[in-house]
């Protein structure tokens, strides 16, 4: 009999001990847990193989593709002077309109980022200008013009793929997706001196308001912003020198980005 109060004692103990456990808080079970920041990184493109290696992606998917390639300083020697430099390097990456291969094709030059954690909110800022070179002439004196650069930033919310991207116009898996959309001269404005009718043979008239919507031809800041995920994805940006009509015979010179900073918002 006493073996069996024994018995009976323990296994009371036993369940006090389940039941006390079971009234813990658990709700810790069902709460996900914090994001990590694995995201947030500045690029300063002090050589481009050096950010290739820490996970940058370039393609060239013009039709029909040319010879150039995003390098250092856009090409031999530099587009113009970096913003900034920590060594002796050119200090930037760029890419020209010798991309494609045709006297008038599609330019689509890809500079894809490494992957990271996106979140709504997350920051992507750059410096980007584009190169000037003797324009057209005009009242017997040569202009500068950049003859019409354009630059977008788009994103792979899908996946963390660098190569789901399409040729020619196509865009693949990425997609505009910050805020406000990235697309720096979509109207293929050229930046000129001053404004007038380039050439004078009946070229296109710039105006003081084109000149100003056209790709910069200093260094100057963009910022967009990660906007309308329905979660945290690992993903990519990528920023697309895309020109309709580019070329040595056609629109375009060459750009320049420089200082890209991705700011996680859990920082």
């Amino acid at each position: 009999m006493l073996i069996q109060k024994r018995t009976i004692y323990f296994l009371l103990l036993v369940l006090l001990f389940i039941g006390i456990v079971s009234c813990k808080d658990d709700s810790y079970l069902t709460i996900a847990p914090p994001i990590e920041d694995h995201s947030s990184f500045t690029e300063t493109f002090d050589t481009t193989d050096a950010a290739i290696a820490r996970g940058w992606k370039i393609f060239n998917k013009s039709l029909p593709v040319g010879t150039a390639v995003w390098q250092d300083g856009g090409s031999i020697p530099p587009l113009f002077e970096a913003y900034s430099n920590n060594g002796i390097n050119d200090g930037f990456t760029g890419v020209n309109n010798l991309s494609t291969s045709a006297q008038k094709g599609i330019i689509s030059q890809w500079l894809v980022s490494p992957s990271l954690l996106m979140q709504n909110g997350d920051k992507i800022i750059f410096y980007t200008r584009a190169q000037k070179l003797p324009g057209y002439l005009n009242d017997n004196n040569y202009d500068s013009t950049d003859f019409a650069n354009r630059l977008q930033v788009l994103v792979n919310t899908q996946n963390d793929s660098a190569e789901l991207i399409g040729e020619g116009e196509s865009t693949g898996s990425f997609i505009g997706l910050t805020d406000p959309v990235i697309d720096i001269n979509p109207n293929y404005y050229e930046w000129h001196n001053l404004p007038g009718s380039y050439p004078i043979d009946g070229g296109p008239t710039s105006t003081t308001e084109t000149i100003a919507q056209a790709f910069p031809t200093e260094w100057t800041k963009f910022e967009g912003k990660i906007t309308g995920l329905a979660k945290p994805i690992k993903g990519r940006f990528a920023f697309r020198y895309f020109i309709k009509g580019g070329g040595r015979g056609g629109r375009g010179s060459g750009i320049g980005i420089d200082q890209v900073t991705y700011t996680s918002i859990s920082k």
